[in-house]
């Protein structure tokens, strides 16, 4: 499959019913100028208490930082051809227009952890709202990226206009009724063509060379042509600060050299490393730090100037470093995947025979099966004394997203979520299952209405599942489901008195590594799962923004996608491009599975 080669210029308007007025001029051979124009419509106020909303029709996200004023973002998102160069990009607005304001405009507020309840009312950043500054700042901000465009190699630019700005202390808005964007870019002369040799590469240590032989022989027969890489041969081989970034670099030549679209992990983070990146963030009334398990860190291979990615820009060997709100530097990262990637945390033989046996089967034998055309839907009142039952809400957006699939809802407000009652339907066999809620490392859980009653699903229940070759992909919306450092230590929470002093007597036990949630759903024998997307670390929820919107994203994906990871891909494209003030979300989320397995088998 040739992915680095030459793709049209398209412009992309993520909604529609704009007023465009496009051109593009040739200035000299290979340097064009792109102009845009669009019209906007009036903002429309609505009264919400003590404060006010504000929204105008053509927008596509709202600026969503807490304690700061939610006002309309209008973004415009352009893809070209991969060695192509942005030389410049001006916006300009038209005259502004001032609306004076009886209240002011409503506050966002802070993100809601799965792994408790934040209150939610609205708190003004008192140094925006006692300032009579124009907030944002910035008419517009735009962002170069590298990244994949269903499976081609591309260059993003990503335009994010903010046609109506405030004053708080003044209570005046100024709105423009019309944008245009100017673009100059030159044009490569040639995109770079290489290679076909393979379309995915596994990357494992040796020891399950002779287990994963049975995947390469059924991937091949596939007509998708795999080869084996080692990690011993790698660190070997490549040079880099660790094994992980001997690992990217490795990536990085494989798809200069072989055309790779798909990279498999195989193994344990002892065993085959994941990135740790950190956050620094204080948001108002908030201050925190926290690292975060990824693989996007293998993924993302090159940055905005096509050159390779190390996600530690100022060599201090912390790598993705944001801070939002403290001192400090950022690293400079695109985030755009430029491989499809996934992970198989295998520790035993044992596991990875189990799980090439149920990708070989579900790709062989899913195809034309009825089962798979069921979603099981699993939700509750995720958040108490809120309105609304807000996993069930979300549940319903994704029937709505997935209206082909015969939905199954088993929902806390009626009583028809229990252990067993998943089992039963994961039994009966689905597609997909859409989890929203709170999450563990050892299971998932949600609550009755208004009520602080637990209903769950651990690890041990899920001797009930089995489904046999009937496996769902199943997308984890919560927390630590996926946390692949998961050890004795993480049960503390969980377990009685007297077994938390032993577990802190025997501090050597305590590290003894256990295997998460989203990982046993895939490794266990006889039924579970084949796939599932789940988080690191604690996910923070809502439809608007965190991991119901990139659930949501996943979804809408399978439309134009053939296998899982396009999917999640296209899923972190869209939130790179319209949630830009939330990596920790983006990062989080990981493939628990095969990046290049066939969604419903091979016909």
């Amino acid at each position: 499959m040739k992915k680095l080669l030459p793709v049209c210029i398209i412009g992309i308007l993520l909604l529609s019913g704009v007023g465009i007025v496009a051109r593009t001029n040739t200035m000299s051979k290979g340097l064009n100028i792109k102009t845009d124009s669009f019209a906007l419509s009036e903002p429309v106020l609505t009264e919400k208490g003590v404060y006010m909303t504000i929204g105008i029709e053509e927008a596509t996200s709202s600026l969503m930082d807490p304690g700061k004023p939610m006002l309309p973002v209008f973004t415009k998102v352009y893809t070209y051809p991969f060695n192509t160069t942005i030389i410049h990009v001006e916006v300009s607005f038209s005259k502004t227009n001032e609306i004076h304001l009886s209240k002011d405009i409503i506050p966002a507020t802070e993100p809601t952890p799965f792994s408790g309840n934040v209150a939610d009312e609205p708190i003004k950043d008192p140094k925006i709202y006692g300032n009579s500054a124009l907030y944002p700042t910035e008419h517009y901000h735009y962002v170069v990226g590298a990244g994949l465009d269903h499976g081609e190699h591309i260059i993003f630019l990503v335009v994010q206009c903010y046609p109506v700005r405030y004053s708080p202390a003044q209570n005046i808005l100024y709105f423009s009724e019309q944008i245009e964007i100017q673009i100059t870019y030159e044009e490569p002369a040639m995109s770079p063509v290489f290679s076909d040799a393979y379309d995915l590469v596994i990357i494992s240590p040796s020891k399950y060379s002779e287990a994963l032989q049975p995947l390469i022989d059924h991937k091949n027969q596939m007509g998708l042509n795999t080869t084996l890489k080692t990690t011993e041969d790698i660190y070997a081989n490549y040079t880099g600060f660790d094994n992980a970034e001997k690992i990217k670099y490795f990536i990085k030549d494989a798809i200069e050299t072989w055309g790779v679209d798909y990279v498999l992990l195989v193994g344990g983070i002892k065993a085959l490393p994941i990135r740790t990146t950190w956050f620094f963030e204080q948001h108002w009334g908030h201050y925190w730090n926290q690292t975060v398990l990824t693989d996007l860190y293998y993924a993302d291979i090159y940055d905005s100037e096509k050159n390779f990615s190390s996600w530690d820009s100022n060599g201090n060997g912390l790598y993705g470093e944001i801070y939002e709100d403290c001192p400090g530097v950022d690293d400079i990262c695109d985030f755009y995947p430029d491989v499809y990637l996934g992970r198989l945390p295998c520790v035993r033989t044992t596991e990875v025979k189990t799980v090439v046996s149920k990708i070989i089967h579900y790709e062989t034998e899913t195809a034309g099966q009825s089962w798979f055309h069921n979603i099981i839907l699993v939700g509750g009142d995720t958040f108490l004394g809120r309105n609304g039952y807000e996993g069930e809400q979300k549940n319903l957006l994704t029937e709505e997203i997935m209206e082909n699939f015969t939905a199954k809802r088993l929902w806390t407000s009626d009583g028809t979520f229990t252990a067993r009652a998943l089992n039963q339907a994961i039994n009966q066999g689905a597609g997909f299952v859409d989890y929203a809620g709170h999450g563990f490392e050892i299971g998932l859980g949600t609550h009755p209405p208004d009520s602080n009653i637990w209903v769950t699903y651990h690890t041990n229940k899920l001797v009930g599942a089995f489904n046999g070759d009937k496996l769902p992909i199943i997308f984890f919306d919560a927390c630590l489901t996926a946390k692949l450092d998961f050890n004795i230590s993480d049960l503390v929470g969980y377990v009685s008195e007297g077994l938390r002093l032993v577990l802190n007597k025997f501090h050597v036990l305590a590290s003894l590594p256990l295997p998460t949630f989203a990982w046993c759903m895939v490794k266990k024998s006889n039924g579970g799962a084949i796939a599932t997307i789940g988080a690191t670390r604690t996910a923070f929820g809502g439809t608007d923004m965190g991991c119901g919107y990139l659930s949501l994203r996943f979804y809408e994906a399978y439309a134009t996608s053939e296998t899982v990871s396009q999917m999640l891909t296209q899923a972190q494209n869209h939130y790179i491009t319209f949630v830009p003030f939330d990596r920790f979300t983006l990062e989080e989320f990981i493939l628990i599975g095969d990046p290049s397995l066939r969604i419903g088998g091979y016909d």
